[in-house]
């Protein structure tokens, strides 16, 4: 109770509301671990003199993994700052030695600067140690030996080496190393995998598997299977049965999970037997492992949504902040190979292992940063994929076809209208057909009027149109320039008629936004480098425009009511640069910014397909890619969703 008591003090100093409860812990824990370990290179056992290890590789993995939820520049900062202190000017590596599986996982770190700067010493490092497994130790069987002097394979071994490798592959171009990824997953899966669907903890020669399920032993594991697939292409031989294991590990878990605490044990899958404990890191492992389930669409959320939030809450508790207001994580175990149960239930409780920062901060920052939670139901377009959807916490509930589908808007009588590349479609909340317009030509933007019209833009014909409750046109103004027959389709993308009867047109093709009277006149126009693509007019009359990547600067700007640039959002504001194409986009006040990010129709994406953004830069949440979803380009979110006063 006591642990309990601390945990929601620090949510309640952290601040009361809803978004501050969910954002509490990650963010909180690692900030502070960072101030503690300023120096990245103290991530080590005590008296150990390399840092170039797992300790610090693993810390690194998940810090990583926050900056990617967050875009807070302090985690990408303190990965690079741990990377530029063991990789000199000419890519030479400071302290590697390929003596031990646990020493490969810092490249991860390596390939991230790589991925991000384009600096070649990153590049060079990486294959430095992708070199360091052509000579690695190995049984007969084709396993990696855990170390040079451990003969065995340990399930988190597997990890530190194939998560790496499997990076290195896709990063560097290098695919014929996925099949060595593949042949490790499998053969672990062989040599300790169960029936139903745990890990054991290790293997050797002489006494083969060892009998029991060790907490963060099978956690690593569970890492490797919930990321690999980001790496792993669909086509490549055998990653069809990891992701049947994947799907068998989670149904093990949601079997073992501890009914009472909504943890994971010391020995997982005896939950229930004397003297078991639970156990932090495997916890926050096991929670990443799930939660990236979901969201890849690979396991059903209504089944695991439940699994998903008590072992949050459960993993919440191991957190007591000490006097110095330092996050301190209890219940943590580090251990080698045991040969019983009563060995492994036997090991001391530890505090704040560096381990179970790793996976605290996998665990509760995928939970707290879903965008799923910040958006509980929205619709959108794909225009690659050729579909609508609705999303209901993060995942697609109900899809319809829609090819080229560029705008929509979700109606105050709860139907839902359209583009569908050469037309507009309005259904009903049943999914029944009300309204059908079918054009001469491309169809990139819809509205729905005051007195219930229907707003249309044709691109190629440069109509704006307005239709009658039965789909005719009741009225029509042509924008092309004169002498002009056919635009093209680059012409225009999203449109909107304003309140004084003018229309305000984004010309994609020309990189102009242009406002037009009633009959089609230009009242004014501004160019804008990059391709406008999308407009929003605001209550106090500025005007928000997405443009596009014409001048490779993806970014949002608003007007003022001179049009005069008063504001803009771009990848300077956001490290890691996850725009890509801004495209359509939603802006609703107390909320925030809600932004689709087209990827073109590129496979292989991984960068979100929406985010969330709040009018201080601060990306609150993002959407990222899934199965099922090729590339959004439109967004409308369904009233109520949760707000923070930004």
């Amino acid at each position: 109770m006591k642990r309990i008591l601390t945990a929601l003090f620090l949510v309640l100093a952290l601040g009361g509301s809803a978004i501050a409860q969910s954002r509490a812990w990650s963010e909180t824990t690692a900030k502070q671990f960072i101030h503690r370990y300023a120096d990245p290179d103290e991530i080590r056992w005590g008296t150990q003199d390399n840092s170039f290890t797992w300790q610090a590789g693993y810390v690194m993995f998940a810090m990583e993994h926050l900056w990617r939820w967050t875009a807070d520049p302090v985690y990408f900062e303190y990965i690079r700052k741990y990377v530029d202190q063991n990789v000199d000017a000419e890519g030479r590596l400071r302290q590697f030695k390929p003596d031990a599986l646990d020493n490969f996982i810092p490249g991860y770190a390596c390939l991230l600067l790589y991925e991000q700067t384009g600096e070649e010493r990153y590049a060079r490092a990486a294959e430095t140690i992708r070199r360091g497994f052509d000579t690695y130790p190995r049984f007969d069987n084709g396993m990696f030996w855990h170390s040079a002097r451990i003969r065995q394979v340990w399930v988190d071994g597997v990890f530190m080496g194939q998560i790496f490798l499997a990076r290195y592959a896709r990063t560097m171009g290098h695919p014929e190393d996925f099949a060595e990824v593949v042949r490790q997953m499998q053969g672990i899966t062989d040599l300790c995998g169960k029936a139903d669907g745990h890990f054991v903890h290790g293997w050797d020669e002489a006494r083969g598997a060892y009998p029991e399920v060790w907490s963060e032993g099978m956690g690593w594991l569970a890492v490797l299977w919930a990321d690999v697939f980001d790496y792993v292409p669909e086509e490549q031989p055998g990653r069809d049965a990891l992701l049947e294991r994947f799907r068998q590990m989670c149904r093990g878990l949601k079997t073992s999970q501890d009914p009472h605490t909504g943890m994971w044990c010391q020995v997982v899958d005896k939950p229930l037997e004397a003297g078991n404990w639970n156990e932090t890191s495997g916890t926050g492992m096991f929670l990443y492992l799930i939660s990236r389930g979901v969201e890849k669409g690979f396991l059903p959320a209504d089944e695991y949504s439940g699994t998903i939030r008590r072992a949050y809450e459960g993993l919440v508790t191991k957190a007591v902040v000490n006097t110095d207001g330092f996050v301190n994580l209890t219940d943590c175990s580090s251990i080698g190979l045991k040969r019983s149960y009563a060995d492994y239930i036997a090991q001391t409780h530890e505090i704040s292992t560096f381990a179970a920062y790793g996976s605290f901060l996998l665990g509760t920052g995928i939970f707290e940063h879903a965008f799923g939670r910040e958006v509980p139901d929205f619709y959108a377009t794909d225009y690659s994929g050729g579909k609508v959807f609705r999303f209901r916490d993060g995942r697609i509930s109900w899809e319809h076809e829609a090819p080229l589908s560029n705008d929509l808007q979700l109606l105050e009588n709860g139907h839902l209208l359209f583009t569908t590349g050469t037309g507009v479609l309005e259904l009903d909340a049943d999914g029944n057909e009300v309204l059908r317009y079918d054009a001469p030509c491309h169809v990139f933007a819809c509205q729905r009027l005051p007195g219930g019209r229907t707003f249309v833009g044709e691109c190629e014909s440069g109509r704006l149109l307005e239709l009658d409750l039965h789909g005719r046109i009741v009225k029509q103004t042509v924008i092309l320039p004169k002498g002009v027959k056919d635009g093209g389709m680059a012409f225009m993308r999203n449109a909107r008629k304003l309140d004084d009867g003018h229309c305000l047109v984004a010309h994609y093709g020309d990189q102009k936004l242009t406002e037009y009277d009633a009959r089609g006149r230009v009242v004014r126009s501004l160019r804008l480098p990059g391709g406008p693509h999308s407009v929003q007019r605001l209550p106090d009359g500025h005007t928000l425009v997405s443009l596009a990547d014409r001048d490779k600067n993806p970014r949002i700007v608003e007007l003022d009511e001179d049009w005069n640039i008063v504001w803009t959002l771009s990848n300077e504001d956001l490290p890691g640069a996850p725009l890509r194409f801004c495209s359509g986009f939603q802006y609703i006040e107390g909320q925030g910014l809600y932004l689709t990010n087209w990827q073109g129709h590129q496979r292989g994406i991984t960068q979100p397909h929406a985010l969330l953004v709040g009018r201080d830069k601060r990306i609150r949440a993002v959407l990222p890619p899934m199965a099922g979803v090729q590339s959004l380009s439109n967004i409308a979110v369904v009233p109520g969703g949760k707000t923070d006063g930004k």
